[in-house]
């Protein structure tokens, strides 16, 4: 019988509940009867209305309420709109005196909502007076929406009688999802390759020769090796003759995109500048016939490789990255490169540090064979402080080209390029 009970009131949740009910049934009865005359008989039966819907409302069947929920596409670029509409429909005409309605968003999809014409709608939470109806419905809009991977899972559902006496919750869960993919912008013109090869950087660390390939055959000089030599050719032309062989370009990019905590502190919108950029980069490269990848300093990595799956791959894991690795920056950088997990491409590097460990981290990385590296610095205010282009001019010095990102427009930082970068 306890156990009955305990039930009964986990399900039935109410501030007064059934005392509540039977005092003010006893209350009006007691004074119709001790006081009599119409009047206090009139409040009885009046009352008594009330008070019968309170008792069938405590066993309304509130979880056989069907639920939909309708989103208008679940995959857009951070800055659209997307549309939800929330459904409720029953099969009883019972009157419900009101009802309220709220889909349970995370807090960074709450600060973005936005709906019309609802005069007791509060962001996803409406208030509604249906009596009769079977059928409810409100919707709102994000706008904009946020970066990100966002699931949608628990709707919940209160109504209850006209005193408050009995209140009836339940949470419906629906699961959906939204992929909001980072936004990115047309980028008019940036060559990579010249900026590795005005002087910045050395263009052999670009370049290698394929040994087992000989598209042809040269006189020789001194200072070839002995194994160059070509000695069929040699034999036939009574010269001696060394092969020439193939010249092979690497032109493999690798976004390195600084998603470490202590890189950006509370500068949120600092974050989001380095992912929409990164999303930029990857856009033009791809559209450019080019080959590019993705490396994150913690996750899975996406190999480099060309075409329009490989932009939405990566755009993919750009709209998932969250700046939650513990570890500096710099640490983490210099334990990839050690380890040569990009050894033989060309680093694009994102990050908004910039500071002695970062210019030494830097200078490291630049020193070893078959590895390139730009940097993209995310400047945090929009103009340069006198440190900060000192660091910039010193990383150039040792040949790796450094690019201020200032402001929204990524387009006016590629064509400044390095002329933020001189003092």
């Amino acid at each position: 019988m306890k156990a009955f009970l305990h039930k009964f009131r986990e399900r039935y949740k109410t501030p007064i509940g059934f005392s509540g009910i039977i005092f003010l049934l006893l209350v009006t009865f007691s004074f119709a009867m001790f006081q009599g005359g119409f009047v206090s008989w009139f409040l009885f039966y009046s009352v008594l209305p009330l008070v019968l819907y309170s008792i069938t409302m405590a066993f309304y069947p509130i979880q056989r309420l069907k639920v939909e929920r309708y989103i208008s596409k679940n995959k857009l670029m951070a800055g659209e709109e997307v549309e939800v509409t929330i459904v409720v429909k029953r099969r009883s005409n019972f009157p419900l005196f009101y009802v309220v309605l709220e889909d349970l968003l995370p807090e960074v999809l709450l600060r973005e909502t936005r709906y019309e014409g609802n005069t007791h709608q509060i962001q996803s939470r409406i208030l509604l007076f249906p009596l009769f109806r079977k059928h409810l419905e409100y919707s709102y809009t994000i706008n904009p929406a946020p970066r990100g991977l966002f699931k949608f899972d628990q709707i919940q559902i209160s109504t209850g009688d006209i005193f408050g006496f009995v209140l009836k919750s339940t949470s419906v869960s629906l699961q959906d999802q939204i992929f909001v993919y980072p936004h990115y912008q047309d980028i008019e013109r940036w060559e990579a390759g010249k900026m590795l090869q005005s002087g910045m950087k050395k263009v052999g660390k670009r370049s290698f020769t394929d040994y087992t390939s000989t598209v042809s055959v040269r006189d020789y000089v001194a200072g070839d090796r002995m194994n160059w030599l070509h000695w069929k050719a040699s034999a036939r032309s009574n010269k001696l003759l060394t092969k020439v062989f193939e010249q092979q370009r690497n032109d493999d990019f690798v976004i390195v995109l600084d998603h470490c905590e202590k890189s950006y502190g509370t500068h949120d919108w600092l974050f989001e500048r380095g992912v929409s950029l990164a999303a930029s980069i990857v856009h033009y490269a791809i559209s450019k016939g080019g080959s590019i990848g993705y490396h994150p300093l913690s996750g899975k990595e996406i190999p480099m490789n060309i075409g329009v799956e490989q932009e939405w791959r990566i755009l993919h894991e750009l709209a998932k990255v969250k700046s939650d690795v513990k570890l500096p920056f710099e640490e983490r950088l210099k334990q990839e490169y050690m380890a040569g997990y990009m050894e033989g491409k060309t680093a694009l590097i994102i990050s908004p540090n910039l500071s002695e460990y970062t210019m030494k981290t830097l200078e490291l990385i630049a020193s070893r064979q078959q590895t390139n590296v730009i940097f993209f610095y995310l400047a945090l205010d929009s103009k340069l402080k006198s440190q900060e282009l000192t660091y910039i001019s010193r990383i150039r010095q040792f040949g790796v080209p450094v690019t201020p990102i200032i402001g929204s427009d990524f387009n006016e930082s590629l064509k400044a390029g390095g002329t933020y970068a001189s003092i």
